[in-house]
């Protein structure tokens, strides 16, 4: 059974093969590539040309093509254009490195040096004709360095390579680096450099060293590199960075290349160089917790203040219940700083399960937010249960946290909490989305039932403003909170006497490139008006973009078709764009 993992690392490994070309044990380590383009252009790094290249022939030749397709609408005149070709050329490397800490009883380093040298061969076809290609010859080598003094740079010859060598460079830490280090802790760095001699133009690609890596043993074990910036914590951001990686060491750091490691529970004993760096990120879950309700359709139908109470401080109590816990292990963090930033972080933590009970004791005082909240936790959960067809909709503890910590600010204009900003760290997927929706549905109903307004205008205006730095998040994000709006447009139209006659609303703000600025009319001449897109887009759906960027119904997920769109009343002079899923 194929599982994502699996899927994972093979289009990793299909990436590395496509960008940087075969490694020494990879089924094409002896590949023959065709001849009419050079291997140099057919992979995009992780190759090392000659140092003594001449300056023209250094550059990539490919590197500003993308400029020469800019059209003049873009804004780029003849002479930023010039300039940015000037500041994006780019220049293959010549060497590489590693940089690393060695224990002050290390005597000597085992390096291996491995590459591809890519050399024209005739190939024999069927037909008789010989065709011409780029054979590859997988190679490796092995140097050792000693260290059997206290500082010093030196350089080796890779044997066999025709003039690659290893600049190797000591030096002992002074102070041992405010004693986050062992005493005579070195530093080294270790480069590969390509002193091969330039070859003739129309070959110049087999002096040059293909899928270059460098593998750097140590059997004392490498010392793992202590974060100076974070570990003087000269700002908050730094202090906690230093707390939460602190059991994530760094044994090695690249120059001109990324660096990996094989590490153990008893050290480091590997480096090596890496052209495309990954790494593991664990997956985020929000277990249940027991004894505390998540259900939104539960929310919804909320009694009164007290059963509200009843209901949600089970969530700020296991929250206190955990933070004591975590209080009590700040004891056993080793360094003080540490201890120091732990403690901040438990403090405003707690600062956090207050807010939360805040925003309890608004539902329990304020009837008109209690109202306002059953009516988010209904709709967010009619909008999951339409689009992703989930039955029972439940609130990750996280995402009403969230929404509880928030309320007093949003239903007190003079509370507080309503400077703070708070930012909602959870990888993609994690449910940021419907979090802050759910607040969203909150602010806009409680604004209707504290302004009932004339004529039936409740809340009439701007009440949430979304911004999105991210195009192709912005169409996804509009679709959902579309979806949204949608749900609450239900539940106002089940109840306008309380909720008013005026329907919820959403809009995107954004050039006329995708959503036209004029409705346009018979005879005007203009191609870019929503009468003329809504007439392209009808006449040949195929070889013309609809007039919005949505290409479904973001309530029910029916895609849009040509006769979804009318111009209202007519097509003469229309006065609205109606979209009909």
């Amino acid at each position: 059974m194929t599982t994502s993992a699996d899927v994972r690392t093979q289009l990793h490994e299909a990436l590395r093969l496509d960008l940087v070309g075969p490694g020494p044990d990879d089924a094409l380590a002896e590949e023959q590539l065709p001849g009419w383009k050079r291997p140099s252009n057919w992979y995009l790094t992780g190759f090392l040309i000659p140092s003594k290249t001449e300056a023209e022939d250094r550059g990539d030749e490919d590197s500003d093509e993308v400029l020469d397709v800019l059209p003049e609408a873009a804004g780029v005149s003849e002479e930023s254009d010039e300039d940015d070709k000037a500041a994006r050329r780019g220049f293959f490397p010549s060497s590489m490195g590693l940089s690393f800490l060695v224990a002050p009883e290390e005597s000597k380093l085992d390096v291996t040096v491995r590459w591809g040298d890519y050399a024209r061969v005739d190939v024999a076809r069927e037909d008789g004709d010989d065709l011409e290609a780029w054979a590859r010859s997988p190679q490796e080598q092995a140097v050792s360095v000693p260290l059997d003094r206290i500082a010093f740079t030196d350089e080796y010859d890779v044997p066999g390579s025709g003039g690659l060598q290893i600049l190797a460079t000591v030096r002992v830490i002074s102070d041992a680096d405010h004693g986050l280090l062992p005493d005579g802790t070195r530093s080294v760095s270790v480069f590969l450099v390509n002193n091969r001699r330039p070859a003739s133009s129309k070959d110049r690609d087999v002096a040059i060293a293909f899928q270059a890596e460098l593998e750097v043993r140590s059997a004392q074990g490498f010392v793992p590199r202590p974060d100076l910036r974070s570990a003087d914590g000269s700002t908050w951001e730094d202090r906690v960075a230093d707390l939460h990686y602190a059991d994530t060491p760094e044994f090695a750091t690249g120059h001109g290349v990324s660096a990996t490691w094989d590490s153990a529970e008893h050290g480091c004993q590997l480096v090596r160089t890496t052209w495309l760096p990954s790494s593991e990120v664990e997956w985020t879950e929000t277990a249940k917790i027991k004894g505390v309700e998540l259900g939104m359709d539960q929310l919804g139908a909320l009694l009164d203040g007290g059963t509200a109470r009843r209901t949600l401080m089970p969530l700020v109590d296991r929250y206190r219940d955990w933070i004591e816990v975590q209080t009590k292990a700040v004891s056993s963090i080793p360094r003080e700083k540490r201890r120091e930033t732990a403690t901040e972080l438990l403090r405003r933590a707690a600062l956090a399960a207050d807010r939360m009970e805040r925003g309890i004791d608004v539902l329990d005082d304020d009837a008109d937010a209690l109202d306002a909240f059953r009516m988010a936790n209904r709709a967010v959960a009619r909008a999951l249960r339409t689009r992703l067809k989930i039955e029972d909709p439940e609130w990750r503890a996280f995402q009403l946290a969230f929404i509880l910590l928030n309320l007093p600010g949003i239903a007190d204009p003079t509370d507080a909490s309503r400077q703070t900003v708070d930012l909602l760290y959870f990888p993609t997927g994690g449910g940021k989305t419907e979090a802050y929706l759910g607040l969203a549905a909150f602010t806009m109903v409680l604004r209707r039932l504290r302004n009932p307004g004339s004529e039936g205008r409740c809340g009439a205006g701007v009440s949430v403003i979304m911004r999105y730095t991210l195009r192709l998040l912005t169409l996804d994000q509009l679709a959902r909170a579309s979806g949204l709006v949608c749900s609450l447009e239900l539940e106002r139209q089940a109840d306008p006497d309380r909720y008013g006659v005026w329907p919820f609303e959403i809009g995107l703000w954004v050039g006329k490139g995708s959503t036209p600025n004029k409705l346009g009319r018979k005879g005007d001449g203009r191609s870019d008006t929503a009468r003329s897109k809504v007439s392209r887009f009808q006449a040949n759906p195929d070889r013309n973009p609809a007039p919005i960027p949505l290409e479904a119904c973001p309530w029910c997920g029916t895609g849009f078709k040509p006769e979804s769109f009318s111009m209202q009343p007519d097509t003469n002079n229309p006065d609205q764009l109606r979209i009909v899923c």
